[in-house]
């Protein structure tokens, strides 16, 4: 089904599902160009030509001897054209030296140490693409890597007259993440000295990417309802950034990231035990049955599972779990972790592990393929995020009837909603609070109503139910463009 206004819309991003991925922001970009060229769009994706990416596609050169002068220095660039998914083109900025390293932001659990230059060199010559090959009426960057590109589009005389008539747009997909650097980096955006103020991007003395970008950008978004309003609310979400996005009115909007159920999907998942459908959901005991088998859980059938695929980090929650996890082992469940991130986190759960063999797997790496059989062989998923701007991963659990356990918090708020068991509504688990006791109640409520196999069986009804295509997000994201064009005169 055609939108009724098609435009062009060049996607910036550092990631890329599935070529190159660290976290959620590579699925976004995974799926909504897809989402947008089916409701009658024109969608292009801008991202750095790592070498993950490079390995697997097949790219031409679009334009070559182009450079970029970086605080006196010329780096030189290509820019390059492959297929992406779903047939979108795929532009990549190619500079061996910033992007040809087998990390996208880091490796070995540490942050490339030029990453801030690394990313206002792609974000300026994603804005060069943009202007010179793609021609867009809808530039739409994505969080703080890609935030020079919204910057420079305006700030750089040049590029400004030749993007007058395009629509800027910022997603924001987490706020604590901002691209703060020093005074002294300022020059890397080779823009005049007049930007570095308090009203664009001068932050505490140093400098905002991010703040730069909401200042500039005609409309910013972020990605679930709940967090758009969190996020103005005061310094616990906004990261000092409150007050600038409340500054956008009503052209700060939140509008929910959708699920890619080309991937996440059991009756066509190729990576678990058994496919199923809300229909014939048989095949979920099959996985259930082969996740134990794998990780050498006892066969306790009246006990839920409890998946987890997440960062081991403080933003998820992960310290709520650690300081409550004698009280969950006591629970009639068995938990399995997908996680790695802080050392100190790894190490606990990891020693845990030894404490608790009959009920606790930990494996800490990153493995998509296993991240499918956790999500397909659990009962119940656990989210208990201090803050959440979207979230996935339930959005992935419901489609596997899986029942979430989440803290209501940006889009898990959005998302799931607590299981009556006197009406038989709601999806999940729900806990307010960020307290351990709240999260073990929440999960006691969880493993009373699993041993009720009517009420389970209801509640999965209820998750496979929910619908969170990417294809809703679209039209908002399509009806939101048009509407901003309208507002700056666009047409």
């Amino acid at each position: 089904m055609k939108h009724n206004c098609v435009v062009k819309i060049a996607i910036i991003a550092a990631e890329v599902a599935p070529f190159a991925k660290a976290g959620g922001l590579a699925d976004v970009i995974g799926a909504l160009p897809g989402a947008l060229k089916a409701i009658g769009q024109q969608p292009s994706v801008i991202v750095p030509a790592y070498k993950s990416i490079l390995e697997n596609v097949k790219a031409k050169p679009v334009m070559s001897g182009l450079s970029i002068a970086m605080d006196g220095i010329a780096e030189p660039f290509s820019i390059l054209l492959a297929e992406g998914r779903n047939g979108v083109p795929m532009y990549l900025i190619e500079h061996r030296r910033f992007f040809e390293r087998d990390g996208i932001y880091g490796e070995n659990g540490k942050d490339f140490p030029d990453n801030l230059q690394r990313f206002i060199f792609f974000g300026r010559a994603a804005a060069i693409a943009a202007a010179e090959v793609i021609r867009p009426d809808v530039i739409h960057a994505h969080d703080w890597h890609a935030a020079a590109a919204t910057i420079v589009i305006r700030a750089d005389p040049a590029l400004s007259q030749k993007l007058k008539d395009a629509l800027s747009i910022f997603t924001i997909h987490n706020l604590a993440f901002q691209g703060v650097g020093k005074r002294s980096d300022f020059p890397l955006l080779n823009i005049d000295p007049s930007y570095f103020s308090t009203n664009c991007l001068e932050f505490y003395g140093g400098m905002s990417l991010m703040k730069g970008a909401i200042v500039l950008a005609d409309g910013v978004s972020t990605v679930s309802p709940t967090y758009a309003r969190e996020v103005t609310s005061g310094p616990e979400f906004g990261f000092a950034l409150e007050g600038v996005l409340r500054d956008k009115g009503g052209n700060f909007v939140g509008i929910l990231n959708g699920a890619d159920y080309n991937e996440w999907n059991p009756a066509t998942d190729r990576d678990i035990a058994a496919t199923y459908t809300p229909a014939k959901s048989d095949g979920k005991r099959t996985c259930t049955r082969a996740l134990r088998d794998s990780l050498k859980l006892p066969n306790r059938e009246r006990w839920p599972i409890v998946g987890m695929v997440t960062r081991m980090t403080g933003q998820k929650g992960i310290d709520l779990l650690r300081d409550s996890l004698a009280s969950v082992m006591e629970l009639d469940l068995q938990l399995v972790m997908l996680a790695s991130g802080d050392p100190a986190l790894e190490e606990f759960f990891k020693a845990a592990e030894q404490r608790y063999p009959d009920r606790l797997r930990v494996i800490i790496e990153f493995n998509n393929v296993l991240a499918h059989r956790i999500q397909a062989g659990s009962d119940a998923f656990l989210m208990p995020s201090r803050f959440e701007p979207c979230g996935l991963t339930q959005m992935y659990a419901l489609r596997y009837g899986s029942a979430p356990i989440v803290r209501a918090t940006g889009g898990l708020r959005d998302t799931v909603s607590e299981f009556d068991p006197a009406s038989g509504i709601g999806n999940g688990f729900v806990f307010e609070k960020f307290e351990a006791a709240e999260m073990v109640a929440a999960l006691r409520r969880a493993v009373a109503t699993f041993k009720n196999r009517a009420l389970w069986r209801r509640l999965m009804a209820n998750c496979f139910a929910a619908d969170f295509s990417w294809e809703v997000a679209a039209r908002k994201y399509a009806d939101w463009f048009q509407h901003l064009r309208k507002e700056r005169g666009l047409g």
